[in-house]
Parts: structure tokens; sequence; C-alpha cells
């Protein structure tokens, strides 16, 4: 076997390792999670006492914890929503479109990745401060959709750009205008990221702390109930509870549209494939 062929291999084992150790580092959390959401006691810790679905039943049954549920996904929601519009603009227009400013859009749209989530939340607070905006749903989804927008802007962007520009360019032969080619060619090529990247804005914004914490005012989402209950040690289990079927929810979810983004965006290629002389 040549060093060619040892180096190979053993940069697969090493990539192999580094994902089962990802794994495991991310999901073993999650499981030891869901375990304890099923133990028949109020410790959180071993030996185990038995089995008990209790903490689900008194889960449904506080109504604090499902009125901030409910708020975290109208907030979700409606965060899904504003990002998904205002990122696909921003993706198709930064990788279709030649303008001035064209650097300045895609550096301002990005620039939230880069900044940590507590200063842009004592920053978003103070701007609504000095217009005399009191905290509420409304500043705490205009503070997600801003972390929410960079996501939805980077998946449409590069699925906008793996389009051939011959697509655009027949469209225009034909007569059509810059609106209806981004209606009808545009969207409909984008589709399968604009899906991705609605779900992520929801899960970019279900999962917030930060930003809820500071602009969520006497409407606290789900982590900041969770983060307010765990300091005072009230609703432990029952948080945990809830939180477990909450994130089986929102994984399956997200699964669901990857298979369903993956298959779309399949069948849209082997479309334009059959479709092109």
């Amino acid at each position: 076997m040549s060093s060619s062929d040892d180096f190979g291999a053993g940069r697969h084992a090493g990539l192999w390792t580094y994902f089962w150790v990802y794994v495991v580092l991310l999901y073993l959390p999650l499981l030891v999670l869901a375990m304890f959401s099923f133990h028949d006691s109020e410790r959180m810790s071993l030996p185990w006492d038995g089995f008990s679905l209790r903490w689900y039943e008194k889960a449904l049954q506080s109504p604090e914890l499902l009125e901030a549920l409910r708020t975290s996904f109208i907030v979700g929601l409606a965060t899904a929503a504003v990002a998904t519009v205002i990122g696909a603009i921003a993706g198709i227009a930064l990788v279709r479109f030649r303008f001035r400013g064209r650097a300045l859009l895609a550096a301002l749209g990005l620039i939230p990745l880069a900044v940590p989530y507590l200063g842009l939340a004592v920053a978003l607070l103070l701007t609504f401060m000095a217009f005399d905006v009191r905290p509420s749903l409304v500043t705490v989804i205009v503070g997600h959709t801003v972390i929410a927008i960079p996501y939805v802007l980077l998946l449409v962007a590069t699925r906008a750009a793996a389009m051939p520009e011959s697509i655009e360019e027949a469209a225009i032969d034909l007569g059509a205008t810059w609106w209806r080619v981004v209606w009808k060619v545009h969207l409909p090529a984008v589709r399968p990221a604009l899906i991705v990247g609605a779900v992520t804005a929801f899960q970019v914004s279900f999962d917030e702390l930060y930003l809820s914490f500071f602009l969520s005012g006497f409407e606290p989402t789900l982590p900041v109930y969770f983060f307010s209950s765990l300091r005072r040690g009230e609703l432990v289990p029952p948080a945990l509870a809830l939180t477990t079927g909450v994130a089986v929810v929102l994984v399956a979810g997200l699964v669901l549209t990857l298979v369903l983004s993956s298959r779309a965006l399949r069948n849209q290629t082997l479309n334009t494939m059959e479709e092109t002389p």
C-alpha cells in the first residue's frame, strides 16, 4: 500500500472519529435530558427511582408553562415569516443582480452572525428605550428576525448561485419583466432553500434566550420561562418533560423538511435536465 493510500485511510478514519465525537457531544445531553424527564423523582440524579409519566402530565397542567410555549410558537412563526421574506429578497438580489452597495448589503446581512447575542440584546434594548418603545412580543420578533435573516440569506443565496443564468436570459428574451423573472424563475428555483430557511429561522427564534430575556417584557417565551424557573428551583422536572417533547417535535419537523426539500430539489434538477436541449 502506497503512502498516499495510507494518508487517505488515516484521513477517512479521522473524519469518522470526528463525526462520532461530534454526534456524542451533541446528542448525549439530549438523551440525558429525555431520560430524567421520565424519572419518578424530583431529584435530577442517580440512582434511578423508576419510570413515570407524571412530569409530562404536570407540564400539560401548568397554565404558565403552556402560555410560554404558545408565546414561543407565535414569536417563532412571525420571525420565520419576516426573516424568510427579507432573507429571500436579499439573497436573490446579492447573487442575481449587480448594483451599488452590494458588498455593503452582504456585510450588513451577515454581521449578526459575528455579534454576540448578549451584546446585541443590550444594544436593541437601549435602542428601543431611546425611542420610548416598551419591551413586548413585537420587540422580541424584531430581535429574533435580526439574527434569523443571515441563515435564510445564506441558504437562498447558495441555491440562487447554482441556478444557470441561461434560464434568466431565456425568460428575458421571451419578454418577461424583471419582476416576472423573480416571481416565475427565481422563487421556484430557490423554493427548497426557502423552506429550510423558514424552519431554521423558526428554530433559531424558538431556542433564543438572551434576546428574549431582554426584550420580552411581561410575556416570557419558553426559554425565558425555563431560565427563570430553574433560577428559583421550580418546575425542573416538568420543564425537562416539556423540553423533551418540544425537542422531539422540532427535530422530527426539521428531518421531514430536509427530506422533502431534498426530494423537491432532486425532482427540480431532473426536470431542468429533461427540458434542456
